[in-house]
């Protein structure tokens, strides 16, 4: 008789998309080609969606090894997986690895006792040597190398650390050894993750994927890549993630890119493809952007960023693009109509309030206008950052928050996954991260998100406002007129983040959006956009008091036609595609020399402008949610672009 192997790698369900659990599957895949488990155990089906976690642990038939792939998104889900299977089936071996799973593990199973060993790093030759030992009369599994091994007392004995897979094509592929064929004819639409090869070498103290002993990449071979890029176009696979640390810094990467391309000219599949772009852009990834561009599957290039400090990126080890190119890359990517997208991290070690605003400035005044998103820094359980003596050294400090699952469905399980976000360090008091956190809420919803942009270009352009003053003036502003639908969504995003510093969860739901949740800056501009007309009134009070403040010379029918213009470019859900503008000024073009970084000429001029959008919507709130705002703000979406002047 067999014995029955699980494998669980939990993930939420977007819609009708669910995951194929890639991870557990390569752990999988090579058992199997062990004739000795081969023909001892039987892996059963995969664990692979979040549901109750009872009913799942009941079904289980007379599971003998269970082996749960974590991360931070399943990780509070994954340790109620382990209890409920230990109390129904108290004689299975638990297992638990996963980037998620602690280094540190020396009070791991007091705290978690229903877990027996903990896997560390890679997981396929591990979980192969567990099952073995599993066969021995009298198992043994401190012997095993890369382990945390539950004693008969409850402590912990760990059997110090395993070589990485040299040669990682020693592991067989779960996509063409047939391992996912029970799955891909499931009912829903599939994401699936390719690996094209392991390890980072960078170090930057905030992530957890270069450690000391995975620096080094290793690479799998290209016929099996190519023939993995067919199977997911064969089995319509919707969206790609690539989950390499950095594509593009391989040569062989623009041939992959190419295979991908005409997979997806062959049968319109994948529907997208989602890599993380090596963190120097240079004419590789150019080159790899162009490729993809061609056959729709480009939806933004990353450059890569983090932080604008100096001092910030030398704490956090982190190598950047040097600054002063942005300019030009910007240019050749929009030249190419290609989008462009920039990350910052809130809350980093070495971070100021001051060099946040100017860093926020520094970027828009670089012309990543379109492409900015600012996410709060989590520690993650085995980095750099997350160690006590980093902790102390920048006097980190952390509130525990409901992690907020960005567009995913609600499921039939009540577990709450939370992460550890940053909102306090040496160099940024709790009162200058709330400051930064506003102003990260205003440039995001206001300018990134197309409310504002124009304005705040031409009040920088002609005027020398910088950016973030601009934003600071609209929020304040918004302050002092509670009553206005500005004032409402300034004071209800102070409360979701003073919320959010006590552990309240963030995410938002919207009326009339679906039952999707959404971050604070969108909630506020779905909220927002809906009431285009209301808004944008209020905006034309903010700009005549900006100008009369400041004494700035500018006339009234300039700030109407200001005013009019950005109206008119943002895409609403309920506008046609294209439209006309009469415009007293030259703003078209005025607009697009910013854009490229030129000086431009602003005059008296007499015409029309007609814009087009990417796309309609109709009316259709949760489409135009979905495609203008989720996958749209990476990619400028919801700016119309100038096509005419006449």
């Amino acid at each position: 008789m067999r014995h029955n192997v699980y494998l669980a790698q939990v993930n939420n369900r977007f819609g009708d998309q669910a995951f194929l659990p890639y991870s557990v599957g390569v752990i999988q895949a090579h058992c199997q080609r062990q004739p000795e488990i081969a023909e001892s155990f039987r892996f059963q089906e995969f664990i692979f969606l979040r549901e109750n976690i009872d009913h799942l642990a009941a079904r289980l038939r007379e599971p003998r090894v269970l082996g749960i792939s974590c991360y931070i998104w399943n990780w509070e889900y994954s340790r109620a997986l382990a209890q409920a299977v230990r109390s129904a089936h108290p004689d299975c071996l638990i297992v638990m690895g996963g980037p998620q799973v602690p280094l540190d593990s020396q009070d791991f199973f007091m705290l978690n006792p229903a877990v027996d060993i903990l896997v560390h790093h890679e997981g396929e030759f591990a979980f192969a040597d567990i099952l073995c030992e599993f066969l021995q009369a009298d198992p043994n599994y401190s012997r095993i190398p890369g382990l945390s091994v539950r004693d008969g007392k409850g402590s912990c004995i760990t059997t110090g650390v395993r070589e990485a897979v040299k040669d990682v094509n020693q592991l067989a592929s779960p996509y063409l050894d047939g391992t996912f064929d029970a799955l891909i004819d499931l009912p829903y639409r599939w994401n699936a993750s390719h690996e094209t090869n392991r390890g980072c070498p960078y170090s930057c103290t905030f992530c957890d994927w270069g450690s000391a002993v995975f620096t080094k990449l290793r690479h799998f071979d290209d016929d099996r890549l190519m023939k993995e890029l067919e199977w997911f176009g064969r089995n319509r696979i919707e969206i790609l993630y690539n989950c390499d640390a950095n594509f593009g810094i391989v040569p062989r990467d623009i041939a992959l890119a190419k295979k991908l391309a005409e997979v997806r000219a062959d049968s319109g599949y994948p529907v997208q493809f989602r890599p993380s772009f090596a963190k120097k852009s240079g004419p590789a990834v150019f080159e790899i952007a162009k490729v993809l561009q061609e056959v729709g599957l480009q939806r933004g290039i990353t450059l890569s960023m983090q932080s604008m400090s100096d001092d910030c990126l030398t704490v956090i080890k982190r190598r950047n693009i040097k600054q002063d190119n942005l300019t030009d890359l910007l240019n050749l990517y929009r030249s190419h109509n290609m989008p462009t997208y920039t990350e910052l991290i809130l809350g980093l070690p070495g971070e100021t309030l001051e060099s946040f605003r100017r860093g926020v400035s520094r970027l828009f005044g670089a012309g990543q206008h379109e492409g900015l998103l600012i996410y709060l820094c989590e520690l993650l359980p085995n980095s750099e950052m997350a160690t006590l003596q980093y902790r102390t050294l920048h006097s980190i400090r952390t509130t525990r928050l409901p992690m907020l699952l960005g567009y995913a469905t609600p499921s039939a399980d009540d577990v709450q996954e939370y992460f550890d976000v940053v909102i306090e360090t040496a160099t940024l008091p709790f009162e200058d991260w709330q400051k930064c956190f506003m102003l990260a809420w205003a440039v995001q919803c206001f300018h990134c998100l197309n409310i504002t942009q124009a304005l705040a270009m031409f009040f920088w352009t002609e005027f020398g406002v910088e950016y973030h003053a601009f934003y600071e003036e609209l929020m304040a502003f918004a302050a002092d007129n509670p009553a206005l639908l500005l004032g409402r969504h300034y004071a209800d995003t102070v409360t979701v983040m003073l919320e959010g510093a006590d552990g309240v969860g963030m995410g938002r739901s919207v009326p009339g959006f679906g039952e999707l949740m959404w971050y604070p800056e969108e909630a506020s501009f779905l909220s927002m956009v809906t009431r285009k007309d209301e808004l944008f009134l209020e905006l034309s009070t903010f700009v005549a008091h900006l100008a009369s403040r400041h004494a700035l010379p500018v006339s009234a029918h300039l700030l109407e036609d200001l005013i009019s213009y950005q109206k008119e470019s943002l895409v609403d859900p309920f506008s046609p595609a294209e439209s006309r503008l009469r415009l007293r000024h030259n703003l078209s073009n005025y607009f697009e020399e910013i854009y490229y970084g030129r000086t431009p000429q602003l005059f008296p001029w007499d015409g029309h402008v007609t814009f087009r959008a990417v796309d309609e919507y109709g009316g259709d709130l949760r489409k135009y949610a979905i495609q203008a705002v989720r996958y749209g703000r990476k990619n400028n979406h919801l700016r119309r672009s100038n096509i005419r002047s006449d």
